[in-house]
């Protein structure tokens, strides 16, 4: 079964924070490698970067940190899918078109939902609730339950 992780439950592997066992626990649910697209990548080098800024983790983690996520591009446990990105933003839009209105979901928010639906994917692991909210309309199962 294939699953697409936010980048708020992927920041969750590399730097200690609340839930960090449980993002864990979720990822070992799923077969195969992480989706990681560029979006993801971005969001979560740049949130690492600005925890090291507001200095809650250290130097240090901060290095070991980027180097883990480098490595694990490396070693495959994190994939860059194929994905064509007209596509996206166009499913995007569309989202929004739908249920902006409804879930007050941002852009970015609404772009992973349209990445998870252009690379059909089933399962959406979020702990943002206006996203979890867009996913269910977008016919994604979300996880984890009861959040």
């Amino acid at each position: 079964m294939s699953a697409y992780f936010d980048s708020g439950v992927l920041i969750k592997l590399y730097v200690p924070e609340s839930n960090s066992s449980d993002a864990a626990a979720w990822v070992r649910q799923y077969d195969g490698p992480i989706v990681f697209t560029q979006l993801q990548e971005n969001e979560v080098r740049n949130a690492i970067r600005l925890k090291s800024a507001r200095k809650e983790i250290t130097d240090a983690q901060l290095r070991a940190a980027l180097a883990s996520i480098t490595a694990d591009v490396e070693q495959g446990t994190l994939n860059r899918p194929s994905l064509d990105w007209v596509s996206a933003w166009q499913t995007a839009e569309q989202l929004s078109q739908r249920y902006a209105h409804e879930t007050l979901c941002r852009t970015l928010d609404s772009l992973h939902v349209a990445v998870a639906r252009v690379l059909r994917i089933s399962a959406f692991i979020s702990l943002d609730e206006r996203q979890r909210k867009l996913a269910k309309k977008a016919g994604l199962r979300v996880r984890p339950e009861g959040n």
